[in-house]
C-alpha cells in the first residue's frame, strides 16, 4: 500500500532527506572524524539494522507479496547486466588500462541497492515496499559474487582474492538475514505482534542513520578526479540504463508498487561496494570513488521527482 503524503508530508521527507545526508557530509568535512564514524557506523546498519529490518519485514508479510518475484528477478537482472553491455560497445577498440577497465565494468553494473533506495521506499511507502528493495538486493549479492568477482579476477591484478570475495558476498548479514527469512517465510513462520511492533522501529532508525552514512561517504571519498571518464560510466549507469528499463518494466505486467520501485533501483548511482570490490581486486580505486562522488551527486538533484514514481 502507497503512503497518500500531502504537500507538508512531502516537504518535511524531503527536509529530512537532504538533512540527514549534509549531516553526514558537514560532519565528516569538519571533524575529520567521518571514516571512523561510518566505519562504525556502517557496521551497525549491516550487521544489525538492515538485517532486523529484513526479518520483520519478510515474516511479517503476507503471502500474496511473493507472487511476482520471478519477474522481479528476471527485471532486476536485466537492470545489472545491460550497463556492461553498452559499456563494451563503447570501450571497443579503445586503449584502456585492465585497471580502468575492471573498474568501469563493475561500477557500471552494480548500483546502490539499499542505502538510497531503502530510506527512500520508507519515507515515501513505507515498510510494503520493503521486500522488493530486498528481492533486488539479494539478486544483486548474487551476480556481485559470481559475475562480479569474475570480472575483478578478469581485469585485476591480484588473482587469488576471487574465492574471498564470493565468501564475503554471500556471508553478508542482510543476504543471510534475508535467506534464513525466506526459508521461515516458506515454512509458514510469523513473527508474533508485540515481536514485530519491536522491530518495526528499526525502520526509522536505519532510515536516517542510513542517510547520514551517505553523507558521510561523499565527505570521506569525494574525489573529481578525471570526471569525464566517469561520466562516461554515469551517463550508462543512470541515463541510458533508466530510460531502456522504464518502459520494459511498465509493460511487464508488474503491479504499480514493486513496478515503481524497480525503476527506483535503476536510477541508482554506483554502488559505495564498488570502491571496496576495486581496492581488493587490485583495480584503480581512485577512479571508483570518483565514479561513485560524481553520480551520488548526479542523483540528488533528481530525489524531488522520486514521488512521482509512487503515483
Amino acid at each position: 500500500m502507497l503512503i497518500l503524503q500531502t504537500p507538508s508530508d512531502t516537504i518535511i521527507q524531503f527536509t529530512l532527506f537532504y538533512g540527514f545526508i549534509l549531516l553526514g557530509y558537514l560532519f565528516a568535512k569538519i571533524s575529520g572524524k567521518g571514516k571512523s564514524v561510518n566505519k562504525y557506523l556502517t557496521l551497525l546498519l549491516v550487521n544489525l539494522l538492515i538485517p532486523l529490518l529484513f526479518i520483520n519485514t519478510l515474516l511479517s508479510a503476507s503471502s500474496d507479496a511473493i507472487s511476482e518475484i520471478p519477474l522481479i528477478i528476471i527485471l532486476t537482472v536485466l537492470v545489472h547486466m545491460l550497463g556492461p553491455a553498452f559499456l563494451y560497445l563503447r570501450l571497443r577498440g579503445r586503449a584502456i588500462e585492465d585497471s580502468v577497465k575492471g573498474t568501469f565494468y563493475i561500477c557500471v553494473t552494480f548500483n546502490n541497492a539499499l542505502f538510497i533506495p531503502l530510506p527512500l521506499v520508507l519515507m515515501f511507502i513505507g515498510a510494503s515496499g520493503v521486500p522488493i528493495v530486498i528481492i533486488f538486493s539479494l539478486t544483486q549479492m548474487m551476480l556481485l559474487a559470481t559475475f562480479g568477482s569474475f570480472m575483478g579476477a578478469a581485469y585485476g591484478g591480484k588473482t587469488n582474492s576471487y574465492r574471498e570475495t564470493v565468501k564475503n558476498a554471500l556471508i553478508f548479514p542482510p543476504f543471510l538475514a534475508a535467506v534464513i527469512s525466506g526459508i521461515l517465510f516458506a515454512f509458514g513462520v510469523r513473527l508474533p505482534e508485540d515481536i514485530a511492533n519491536v522491530l518495526s522501529y528499526s525502520g526509522m532508525l536505519t532510515t536516517y542513520l542510513a542517510l547520514i552514512s551517505v553523507g558521510l561517504g561523499i565527505g570521506i571519498r569525494f574525489s573529481l578526479v578525471d570526471v569525464r571518464s566517469a561520466l562516461t560510466v554515469i551517463g550508462i549507469r543512470q541515463l541510458l540504463i533508466p530510460l531502456i528499463m522504464m518502459p520494459i518494466i511498465l509493460l511487464s505486467g508488474l503491479s504499480q508498487l514493486p513496478a515503481s520501485i524497480l525503476i527506483l533501483e535503476a536510477l541508482m548511482p554506483p554502488a559505495v561496494l564498488t570502491v571496496v570490490y576495486a581496492t581488493s581486486f587490485d583495480l584503480d580505486a581512485e577512479k571508483a570513488a570518483t565514479i561513485v562522488t560524481v553520480g551520488t551527486l548526479f542523483l540528488l538533484p533528481i530525489i524531488p521527482l522520486i514521488p512521482l514514481l509512487f503515483g
